[in-house]
Parts: C-alpha cells; sequence; structure tokens
C-alpha cells in the first residue's frame, strides 16, 4: 500500500471522485497517473468538454483511441465528441 502505483490508483481514485463531485481538477495529473488506461483520457476529455474547452479536450480523446477500449459505445462516445469538436 506505500507503492508509488498504489499511490497513484488512489489519486486516480480522488480525481475521478472529485469530477463526479463537480470540483476541479488537474487533468494531466489525472493522466499521470494512470497514461495506459483509456478512460483516464476519456474523463479528462469530458471535463475539459464541459467546461467547453473543446480544442484542450481534442488530443485526450485522440489519445484513448489509441488504447485498448472496454466497449464499443465508449468508442462510439468518443468519436461523437471528436466529431463535435471539429464541428465547431
Amino acid at each position: 500500500m506505500l507503492t508509488p502505483d498504489y499511490k497513484r490508483f488512489v489519486d486516480f481514485r480522488h480525481l475521478k471522485a472529485a469530477i463526479s463531485d463537480g470540483k476541479e481538477v488537474d487533468v494531466k495529473r489525472l493522466v499521470a497517473d494512470n497514461p495506459e488506461y483509456y478512460h483516464a483520457y476519456v474523463l479528462a476529455g469530458d471535463y475539459l468538454f464541459k467546461r467547453a474547452r473543446y480544442r484542450e479536450a481534442l488530443p485526450y480523446y485522440k489519445a484513448a483511441l489509441t488504447k485498448v477500449i472496454a466497449t464499443k459505445p465508449e468508442e462510439n462516445h468518443i468519436r461523437k465528441r471528436i466529431e463535435e469538436i471539429n464541428k465547431k
């Protein structure tokens, strides 16, 4: 429980909860805590998208597509967000 990996896991969970609670978070830290997990990039992208920071969200969505995505609906969500940003 004192390993760096566990500390990053705990930090990731705290940041994810903070997003759910509508709090401000550092999306770079969110991704740094779990850089191989597509969902970290989706969370970062969604966080920025909801705050109308579309151009900042785009690289996170694109990075998510380079990871193994758990389900087709999640992949579709990412692609839809990219399309929405490109139309703005």
